[in-house]
């Protein structure tokens, strides 16, 4: 009967079933804890109700480019990553700037930087990948990302689509109800090239319809990581260096995770094996 029992100690009991990834397929990140299910599901309200906490607007008519938000969630460590699809934001290129833009392009940014004569000028969206983030809105959901997230304008991130990984920055605001959305720029990173024309360099025309990436592409940004020294000639340069270096700490630490998780499945394995 000693014998049964120190048996029976060795063997633990069945392990669980690991639950399924939240992350797209190619995509290896720890699974983090939900940040709001019910501030995530709002983003399924506007592409299936076109509501958003109850509020009803043209910014929450999402069905013709829906949001698509799978995952909403905290890493180990802080970082926040998301999936969504992609729209394209062309705020702050010489297009949004010029003549031709379109009506809901914009030239300014949210993030704002001074050249070298002192003159405050925007992100340009063709030539720098960024990430949009939900801000403008009713004041009970005006800025709720940010409040949830600890995200912020200036925070550094990347973006993994198609396979591919790109240093992002958080340079422009949208509004309240629409969450995955990236520069001109970013797309053409991940392999979409969108300007149909360009003039002396500059893209004077897009593709029309300019569409979205639909789904299953990551975000994952660093809240409280913006810098206050970027200037337009540095802004692509540092932001390749913040974003990747955290990029790369993060990795470091799911591997140091999968290490430990394979040692103690080891071990289970050992400890289940039949006594000879």
């Amino acid at each position: 009967m000693r014998a049964l029992a120190i048996l029976c100690a060795l063997v633990p009991l069945a392990a669980a079933a690991a639950p399924p990834s939240p992350w797209p397929k190619g995509v290896d990140l720890p699974a983090g804890t939900p940040i709001d299910e019910d501030y995530r599901r709002e983003f399924a309200m506007c592409d299936r109700a076109k509501t958003f906490r109850g509020h009803r607007s043209r910014y929450t008519d999402c069905a013709d480019d829906p949001n698509a938000v799978t995952a909403l969630r905290r890493l180990p460590g802080g970082a926040i990553a998301y999936t969504s699809k992609l729209a394209v934001d062309l705020d702050g290129s010489p297009f949004a700037c010029g003549p031709r833009h379109g009506r809901t392009d914009q030239c300014p940014t949210s993030l704002m930087l001074h050249d070298r004569r002192g003159r405050e000028v925007p992100v340009d969206a063709d030539a720098v990948p960024y990430v949009v983030i939900p801000e403008a809105g009713p004041s009970d959901a005006a800025g709720e990302f940010a409040r949830l997230t600890g995200v912020g304008v200036g925070d550094f991130g990347v973006v993994v689509a198609r396979g591919r990984v790109v240093p992002v920055i958080v340079a422009d605001t949208g509004p309240y109800s629409k969450l995955g959305e990236g520069s001109l720029a970013l797309h053409r990173a991940i392999g979409r090239e969108l300007c149909a024309r360009r003039t002396d360099r500059v893209c004077d025309r897009v593709a029309d319809p300019l569409e979205s990436v639909g789904s299953e592409v990551t975000t994952i940004l660093f809240p409280g990581s913006a810098r206050s020294d970027i200037t337009p000639a540095t802004i692509l340069a540092v932001t390749k260096r913040e974003a990747m270096q955290r990029w790369a700490k993060l990795r470091a630490r799911a591997r140091r995770r999968d290490a430990r998780i394979t040692s103690a499945d080891r071990l289970r394995r050992l400890q289940t094996q039949p006594l000879r």
